[in-house]
């Protein structure tokens, strides 16, 4: 099931409709939130009224307007949600994509999924084996150690789209010379498609 920019009511109205379903494997993006889908709303949502589910694999991706939030979003809070209800394969993810916009992903692990979105400077230390698409945004510069990063983590990678707010480049451009710019080695992403 996929679903991208849903509101979440009514997917969460589908799920009640579900009692029976022994497997679900959920990828959906939820915009225009003022809180974030964690561990408590995949209890109150999805476990409680799937009660034969025993196989659950999602990546549940929420943009959050952060202006009006009187607290921090954090990857180890959101996490903790979904220990709390007894899923210990998961991890989250918190990219602020913008000055008043986070995207906030949750998901099982081994990551299943072919597209993961919204990756930031910051995330796990785990091999996404199957992700062959990459969209990757985030207020802070790109850097060459985020780059190998990436090439090591997504084994399968042949789409690499990025979004950056804020380059590392000299803003002037004008004084761009090789005695201001690094060597670095070059990175292999061997199952690429170059256009």
């Amino acid at each position: 099931m996929f679903y991208e920019f849903q509101p979440y009511d009514r997917i969460a109205s589908l799920f009640r409709r579900m009692s029976n379903l022994e497997k679900l494997t959920l990828n959906i993006s939820i915009k225009d939130r003022n809180s974030v889908i964690d561990g408590t709303y995949i209890q109150h949502d999805i476990f409680d009224c799937m009660p034969q589910l025993h196989s659950f694999t999602f990546y549940i991706c929420t943009y959050v307007e952060t202006v009006d939030l009187s607290y921090k979003l954090s990857s180890e809070d959101i996490q903790q949600t979904l220990m709390n209800i007894g899923l210990q394969d998961v991890t989250s993810i918190v990219n602020y994509v913008c000055d008043s916009r986070a995207a906030c992903s949750i998901f099982s692990l081994p990551f299943q999924f072919e597209y993961l979105k919204d990756l930031g400077n910051k995330f796990p230390n785990i091999v996404f084996s199957y992700v062959t698409y990459l969209h990757v945004k985030d207020n802070d510069p790109f850097r060459h150690e985020f780059f190998v990063r990436i090439a090591q983590s997504f084994p399968l990678l042949k789409y690499l789209r990025i979004y950056n707010v804020r380059s590392s480049l000299p803003v002037d451009l004008m004084t761009f010379s090789s005695d201001n710019c690094q060597l670095y080695s070059t990175i292999e992403y061997p199952q690429s498609n170059y256009t």
